[in-house]
């Protein structure tokens, strides 16, 4: 049989049934008197931050920051996803919304092109989110959603009444 030779690749360790490693120690979080003075030194690693523990780091209330895989496998070292809120929801629709309604511009610099069924349905779902959303929302929240599906509502509606151009009588009604 010919010599096998020795891969140089990753190598697979079975720790089913051994016990789990210990936590790394807890490093304290740098003083207000040291807070300023840089990066850690070489060798010495930054903490991060409510990795290894039950509670969220400090200054973030709880569902906002940051959070990193549990396995490590975000890109780099040390990198971390961005957790999605309340307010991305809502823009995102109300991007689709201004699509649809050919208020954007393409990478061309040209128009998007008018899709009403788009900007009506895109609109219809941030009425249903500010219906179910009611009292549920902060002050900030709320005066986003509202203002914004205002005017993507009056944007319609002159969409809808403004002369054809080619669309037919009234636009693309439902």
């Amino acid at each position: 049989m010919p010599e096998e030779k020795e891969d140089k690749g990753f190598k697979v360790i079975d720790r089913r049934g051994a016990e789990p490693p210990s936590p790394p120690p807890v490093e304290k979080p740098p003083s207000a008197a040291t807070a300023g003075q840089g990066p850690p030194s070489q060798g010495e690693a930054p903490p991060k931050p409510g990795v290894g523990g039950d509670t969220p780091p400090a200054g973030n209330p709880p569902g906002t920051g940051s959070i990193e895989p549990e396995n490590g496998s975000a890109g780099s070292p040390g990198s971390a996803l961005r957790v999605p809120q309340f307010l991305d929801l809502v823009q995102s629709l109300q991007m689709g919304a201004m699509a649809g309604l050919g208020m954007l511009q393409g990478r061309d610099g040209k128009r998007l092109p008018v899709d009403l069924a788009a900007a009506k349905d895109a609109i219809d779902l941030l009425g249903i989110l500010q219906e179910k959303t009611k009292g549920n929302l902060s002050k900030e929240e709320e005066e986003v959603l509202r203002e914004g599906l205002y005017h993507l509502r009056m944007g319609y509606m002159a969409m809808i009444n403004a002369p054809s151009t080619g669309r037919g009588k009234g636009g693309d009604r439902r």
